[in-house]
């Protein structure tokens, strides 16, 4: 991690994320801040559900201390299965059980910075306990405040939670240009109207699937990686309103269904290369693939990652960055 963190803030990026998968999402983050000067470091996402207010309370201010101030606390909620039986932790209303953990987690904050009292009592979450000895120290984020907090989202429930209580949006890679305009960012500034924000402070993140090799071998290689992966992505119900946007409705219950027969090789025969090309960005060239980049999401988004579930090189996304940010 220390090595991987080095090496992107030479090539020229501006983030470095971490994913919960296989392994906690914090831990290298601390490695990357330690061996880093000015990128943000952030999860993209941890696991909100498979943890408590103050758990996410204390690991979002020790990592912005840490970091001078660069670290972005990105949550998402995962999908029930998954928080009820591989994590054991309750489920019910994500989106307002999500609001409720992210004005639990700033009510610590705001205990934490100014010595008041901790009175957060909310429908899912009461933190009503705070002694001297469990409250850090204010001055080590004096200067950049506790970490802002980014939450993931494809449905309209939780991203308009996300313009409610967010700092930041991150969007799912499986999300289209025409997904992010016609349906995020409206929902966005409807829920930031909600609570009297302003929706323009919000910041959007998308991480754009692409398609790179050195050669035509390696990016067809690499589309059809992007087509297995966009087929597993499909077959959660939660990411059907994109398939639905875009004609492809019928796909996710077929999809769905093959995944529980363990069809997974399969399933990719169901994606066609009209909606491949719609999620994902072919690079043949750094120049055309930042051009293409740029017409379909310019004034769509703030920030934008490669997402490549393939092993890519590592300097061709190096020199499209370098091409996207010129």
């Amino acid at each position: 991690m220390a090595a991987a963190a080095t090496d992107a803030e030479a090539a020229g990026y501006q983030g470095i994320w971490t994913f919960e998968g296989a392994h906690d999402p914090f831990l290298p983050l601390l490695l990357a801040a330690e061996h880093t000067r000015g990128v943000t470091v952030g999860t993209s996402i941890a696991v909100a559900f498979a943890r408590n207010p103050m758990l996410l309370a204390t690991l979002g201010w020790d990592l912005q201390a840490y970091s001078g101030g660069r670290f972005i606390l990105g949550l998402g909620t995962q999908i029930k299965p998954h928080i009820t039986r591989r994590y054991s932790m309750p489920w019910s209303r994500p989106a307002a059980r999500m609001a409720d953990l992210i004005d639990a987690v700033r009510a610590i904050w705001e205990s934490w910075l100014t010595g008041g009292r901790l009175d957060h009592r909310g429908e899912f979450y009461q933190h009503t306990l705070m002694t001297p000895l469990f409250m850090p120290d204010p001055n080590v984020v004096a200067e950049s405040g506790p970490p802002p907090i980014w939450l993931a989202g494809i449905g309209e429930q939780m991203t308009h939670t996300a313009g409610a209580v967010a700092d930041g949006f991150l969007s799912h890679p499986l999300a289209t240009d025409d997904y992010l305009r016609e349906v995020t960012v409206p929902t966005l500034g409807l829920g930031a109207a909600s609570r009297g924000r302003d929706a323009e402070t919000l910041a959007v993140h998308h991480s754009a699937m692409v398609i790179v090799g050195a050669g035509p071998n390696d990016r067809v290689a690499a589309r059809e990686a992007i087509r297995k992966q966009i087929a597993f992505y499909a077959s959660t119900p939660a990411y059907w309103p994109i398939l639905e946007l875009h004609d492809r409705a019928a796909i996710g219950p077929r999809l769905r269904e093959m995944s529980k027969q363990g069809k997974w090789i399969e399933m990719a025969d169901v994606v066609d290369d009209e909606l491949v090309d719609a999620v994902a960005v072919t690079v043949e060239d750094v120049e055309s693939g930042a051009t293409e980049l740029r017409r379909r999401f310019d004034g769509v988004v703030d920030r934008i990652g490669f997402n490549t579930p393939y092993q890519a090189d590592p300097a061709i996304l190096a020199a499209l960055g370098a091409a996207l940010r010129g």
